[in-house]
């Protein structure tokens, strides 16, 4: 027998709509109504979700996540862990590489429009955020994850960028270095600005004047830390601060093909704590952030947005803690 609402209707002498409120749990039915129309579901044998998704028809179980750039192990684990979470609440994901392109960013927001997901998780360029607000508008559920969107107000999922990168250089100038290099990544957003000040901070509570020809802006990828690492080698830094796991990698291939000793040639710390930090040799110092927590914290925010029908215009903000974790790279010898 096809069981369906009509049916757990039928068998409880109640009306669809009744059903959809008791599976709802909306206020105003009657507690006897109530415990009947479950009686008649444990009947059946049904599975409740399931009749629930049928009666909310705008619903697909199904949230999107724009993600920077899929190559990165960054964006791997923030893609696993929010399909983790998803898929405890019975919801699937449909993942978009938005490469950090605000072009992508924009044909798959449409995508996922078109699909009719029920929310997105979006690690966002910030270059379309009417768009952003358009989506809000209709309805759709956002929650930004790592960065936020000027003149957008929704909820997101950070972490202490700035903390996190002060202690980091605070660190190395307590180590006795004094002509710190960074090389960070677009500074047009929260982590590679937060990441920036953090480090500038520290150079001013220390009185060390900011020498810009130490200061390089990259775009968060491997090869972009290659390349800068070369220039910023040619103004005779004694430690390097590399704000992200891709530029880290470029980084250290440039200084193990120019034959440098770390930290005996140059200091190394870094933002993100890949399992090969560890293994390297010497081990590098690290900013560690929680980055399976941090996916698993944005699609928490976001489901439980759609399943309390929570409205999508608002703006709390959850930002997680950093820990420095202090490895050879960066302990000056002697």
């Amino acid at each position: 027998m096809k069981v369906n609402i009509k049916t757990i209707a039928d068998k409880a002498g109640v009306s669809t709509a009744t059903v959809s409120r008791v599976l709802n749990d909306y206020k105003g039915i009657r507690e006897v109504t109530r415990k009947k129309v479950l009686k008649v579901i444990n009947e059946f044998d049904y599975e409740i979700n399931a009749i629930a998704k049928s009666l909310k028809q705008k619903r697909t179980m199904t949230i999107g996540i724009v993600l920077g750039n899929v190559l990165s192990q960054f964006y791997s684990i923030i893609a696993k862990s929010v399909e983790d979470t998803a898929s405890k609440y019975g919801f699937s994901t449909i993942l978009c590489n938005g490469d950090d392109d605000p072009v992508k960013e924009l044909k798959y927001l449409k995508v996922l429009k078109s699909n009719r997901v029920d929310g997105i998780i979006l690690t966002p360029t910030g270059k379309n955020p009417d768009y952003v607000n358009n989506l809000m508008n209709s309805g759709t559920r956002i929650v930004l994850l790592d960065r936020l969107i000027n003149g957008v107000s929704c909820d997101a999922v950070l972490v202490d960028n700035l903390n996190g990168s002060y202690n980091a250089t605070k660190h190395l100038i307590e180590q006795g270095y004094g002509r710190i290099g960074i090389i960070n990544g677009f500074i047009d957003r929260t982590t590679g600005h937060d990441r920036l000040e953090g480090y500038k901070r520290a150079l001013r509570e220390a009185g060390i004047k900011i020498d810009e020809n130490l200061i390089k802006i990259g775009n968060f990828k491997k090869r972009s830390g290659y390349e800068l690492t070369k220039e910023i080698l040619s103004r005779n830094p004694d430690a390097l601060f590399v704000t992200n796991i891709d530029m880290m990698l470029g980084s250290i291939i440039l200084i193990r093909e120019k034959l440098l000793k770390i930290p005996q040639d140059i200091a190394f710390a870094g933002f993100d704590d890949p399992e090969w930090a560890m293994l390297l040799e010497p081990p590098l110092t690290v900013v560690q952030q929680p980055v399976y927590d941090l996916g698993a914290t944005a699609a928490e925010t976001l489901i439980k947005k759609i399943i309390n029908n929570e409205d999508s215009n608002s703006s709390l903000i959850h930002v997680l803690n950093t820990t420095l974790v202090i490895r050879k790279s960066s302990i000056k010898e002697g």
